[in-house]
């Protein structure tokens, strides 16, 4: 707002000059004309919001709760005990001689055929480019050490090495492996059916109807007045324009504020009860008859042919060769060397190389088909009866008595106390404030300019 004055202000106070500027005549002065201001009063009308205090009577709903008797029937459950009869499959197991074929593998050496791929290596002429070495030889002359060699007889004993054979004997364990028939134990898995009963729980759902309190938001419609500044043009001076030689007027634009009636919505907070539906979850029992395989095992001794080897001591005899040493003195001649200084000429051979092409002949490999027979041991199979026992296991039936707990339910009529809830209304007299509009006459000043 103050912004908004400021720069008002400023722009009515450049506009005479600004006014004067756009006429080409400056050099002429401007002929004052006489001009007052009058301040004259005026009424305008505002409105005002005033608060007003009503009394209303609301009608509010009080909760109450109360404890009320009700009757229910209830299923009571009660064992008793029963004895039955059953008849149960009782296992018997006896021994009964069968025959079955065997089949006997044996091997059996056949000749065959087959065609393997044999390398062979053939000379081929190729030529190729070589570097062939010269040598060109050049006489110097070097002093070198000369030696010279002279030969003596010494003498050493030797140790002469004989091997004489000896016959010696050692132990071996020989393995030899038999057929030795042998009993175990084995576990027989089976099957019996029995009939259990258990005891489970079963849920279910009802819908239950509750209450709850819920605030809501009624818009209400309020009058209040804001302050909006506007911009008005006053005169301010007047003077004679020398070229058209008629009076002109300057004018300035100044703020004004004025007062304006806007309409706001407040919401206002209302409390009100409604009714909703809950699923309620709950469990009954519920008895259950089932049949279940109860595993179990049965002791069977069985009988079979397990091979056994055996390690058998074995007296063996072998040869060895045993070394025997003797002493044996021996003449020897060692040669004995002495250095002497000799100046003497030397061939030497200076290395050089020329290109040649040569014909060489290079072995080239290749393969080639060739049958050849070989030996395998195929197996024979042949067939023979065999005699073994199997234990052969047949049920018999059996009547026996058990002892059964049987689940009987009866009603019964219980009472409980259920909290009950009821809404009683209440009459209360509230004193609200209330906007109202009232249209006020506000006089202000305006300066007028006038002729004297």
């Amino acid at each position: 707002m103050r912004r908004f004055l400021t720069c008002a202000l400023a722009a009515g106070a450049l506009l005479p000059a600004t006014a004067i500027a756009q006429y080409p005549c400056t050099p002429c002065m401007p002929v004052p004309l006489p001009v007052e201001f009058r301040p004259v009063t005026k009424y305008r009308t505002e409105y005002r919001t005033e608060f007003k205090e009503v009394q209303r009577t609301v009608v509010r709903r009080v909760p109450e709760t109360v404890m009320k008797d009700v009757q229910e029937t209830v299923f009571v459950p009660h064992w008793r005990e029963e004895t039955r009869q059953r008849t149960v499959m009782v296992p018997e197991t006896r021994m009964e001689t069968r025959e079955r074929e065997v089949a006997r593998t044996e091997w059996q050496q056949q000749t065959r055929e087959q065609t393997v791929m044999v390398p062979e290596t053939r000379m081929v002429e190729r030529q190729r480019k070589v570097l062939v070495p010269e040598l060109r030889e050049e006489v110097r002359q070097r002093t070198v050490m000369v030696p010279r060699t002279r030969t003596e007889t010494r003498e050493r004993e030797v140790l002469r090495t004989d091997w004489q054979p000896q016959t010696r004997e050692q132990t071996v364990m020989v393995p030899q492996t038999r057929t030795v028939e042998r009993e175990r134990r084995v576990l027989v898995p089976e099957l019996r059916e029995e009939t259990r009963q258990h005891t489970v729980l079963v849920p279910e759902v009802r819908m239950e109807e509750r209450q709850r309190t819920v605030t809501t938001l009624r818009p209400v419609a309020e009058m209040r007045t804001e302050q909006v500044v506007t911009a008005a043009r006053v005169v301010t001076a007047g003077y004679l324009d020398p070229c058209s030689c008629m009076a002109v007027a300057a004018t300035q634009v100044v703020p004004q504020v004025h007062n304006v009636n806007v309409t706001t919505v407040r919401h206002v907070p209302e409390q009100h009860v409604e009714r909703f539906a809950v699923p309620v979850q709950s469990v009954r029992q519920e008895q259950r008859t089932e049949k279940v395989q109860v595993p179990s095992v049965r002791e069977e001794v069985r009988t079979e042919r397990v091979p056994v080897t055996e390690m058998w001591p074995e007296k063996r005899q072998y040869t060895v060769s045993v070394p025997v040493q003797h002493a044996e003195r021996q003449a020897y001649q060692v040669p004995v060397t002495e250095m002497v200084l000799t100046v003497q000429n030397f061939k030497v051979q200076v290395p050089s190389a020329r290109e040649e092409v040569r014909t060489e002949r290079v072995p080239v490999q290749s393969m080639r088909a060739e049958t050849r027979p070989y030996t395998v041991s195929v197996p024979v199979s042949r067939t023979e009866k065999q005699t073994y026992q199997v234990p052969v296991t047949v049920t018999v039936p059996k009547v026996e008595n058990y002892t059964l707990r049987v689940c009987e339910e009866r009603q019964e009529v219980r009472t409980r106390q259920v909290p009950v809830t009821t809404f009683r209304e209440v009459s209360q007299v509230v004193t609200e404030r209330v906007p109202v509009q009232v249209a006020v006459q506000v006089p202000y000043q305006v300066m007028v300019p006038c002729m004297p």
